[in-house]
């Protein structure tokens, strides 16, 4: 690892192993010791606003709930691609479609499972280490990583480095499980503490503390991303799970963890919370502009099926599964609006005519389907 070059944050301990790992300080009872200067409240100002803008245009949006369930596809992709997943954002729309999918595309999926039943969770679970685990359970089950105890700390030393590097190799060895399992109780109670941090910085304080303790063999990284969306709809912060970081800590990646890096061993806390408040910034402006754009693109399209369309009645409620499948095929959708293929067929005959719908890929038995205006906006940063 590197040298210590401030004991801000935590300091560097020898282990009975022969190696060195970091121990991070206690957050409660004292917290992060943050300085907020002029800049920072500036950025601060600036993500709030977003922030708030963000949730204005989608409750726009006529179906809000179903532009919540497209992005947290998107968001689950972004996250698992930081870490060298390779798929597409197609792959994951397809994959209730498809019969046979890869070990790439489960683990995005199970991060869409993990997102939602976090979130359902928290209905009846406050934010605590034991829904923590509860959803890395569900993250991890069946993919990479599910032989590291899912759902369970780490028993043995883990740690962050070159591929097929050894533990002295390592760049950064986080705290062994012993003393591990207090800095999680740590985490915990400086979660539900009352400081004077705004909510959004002290989320910063506690992705990073959270990404130092690594607290688990395997998944740390999606966990922890996931964990700023629980924290700000738990806190209130956001009325639906909007907000996601991946595509800006994706673009940024070097630079997202060299932040994480010189918070443990510079003790540069400010540095990595005005480089988090402008990710808030940043991709709360973008969801914005993306909502924009499908309440654009909905608006004329709903408009040209009640205009052109008016002779089938299960055109708008077509219209709204491609919104919600936008690669599908007629028997799929026959199926879920229990229909008729003729009657499916005419409406799909009816989009391809309007530019709703085009052919995806070269099949001609069991012909699939796009809406390809739709994903051009939402594959953006994919």
């Amino acid at each position: 690892m590197k040298s210590l070059e401030s004991s801000r944050v935590g300091t560097i301990i020898s282990q009975p192993g022969g190696y060195e790992a970091f121990i991070p300080k206690n957050l409660h009872p004292d917290g992060a010791d943050i300085t907020i200067d002029a800049e920072c409240m500036k950025l601060l100002s600036e993500a709030e606003r977003a922030l708030g803008e963000l949730k204005g245009i989608t409750e726009l949006l006529p179906n809000p709930d179903l532009f919540v369930a497209f992005y947290v596809r998107k968001e689950a992709l972004l996250s698992s691609q930081i870490e060298g997943t390779q798929c597409s954002l197609d792959e994951v729309i397809r994959v209730d479609e498809t019969t046979h999918t890869t070990h790439q595309v489960e683990e995005v999926v199970n991060y869409i499972k993990a997102m939602k039943y976090g979130l359902e969770r928290l209905q009846e679970l406050p934010m605590s280490l034991r829904l923590v685990h509860e959803i890395h359970e569900k993250l991890m089950e069946k993919v990479r990583g599910s032989d590291k105890t899912p759902g369970e700390y780490k028993r043995t030393q883990n740690w962050i480095g070159p591929p097929g590097g050894t533990l002295q190799e390592a760049n950064y060895v986080p705290p062994p499980p012993d003393i591990m399992i207090e800095l999680m109780g740590d985490f915990e109670n400086y979660y539900h503490s009352k400081d004077d941090l705004p909510d959004l910085i002290k989320t910063a304080v506690l992705h990073s503390h959270f990404e130092t303790i690594h607290p688990y063999l395997d998944g740390n990284g999606r966990l922890g991303r996931l964990l700023i969306t629980f924290m700000l709809c738990e806190k209130n912060i956001l009325s639906r799970p909007l907000l996601y970081l991946s595509l800006f800590f994706k673009k940024y990646r070097t630079e997202y963890y060299e932040y994480l890096m010189n918070i443990r061993f510079k003790g540069q806390w400010e540095e990595w919370i005005k480089f988090f408040l402008t990710g808030v910034r940043s991709t709360s402006l973008e969801a914005s502009s993306t909502a924009r754009e499908i309440l654009q693109l909905q608006t004329k399209d709903r408009n040209a099926i009640k205009k052109h369309l008016r002779k089938h009645k299960l055109a708008i409620s077509c219209y709204d599964y491609v919104c919600q499948q936008p690669i599908l095929t007629i028997p799929q959708t026959v199926k879920t609006l229990d229909s008729t293929y003729p009657t499916v067929q005419k409406v799909f005959a009816g989009f391809h005519t309007l530019g709703i719908l085009t052919p995806y890929g070269s099949r001609e038995r069991n012909k699939i389907f796009q809406y390809e205006n739709y994903l051009d906006i939402m594959r953006r940063g994919t």
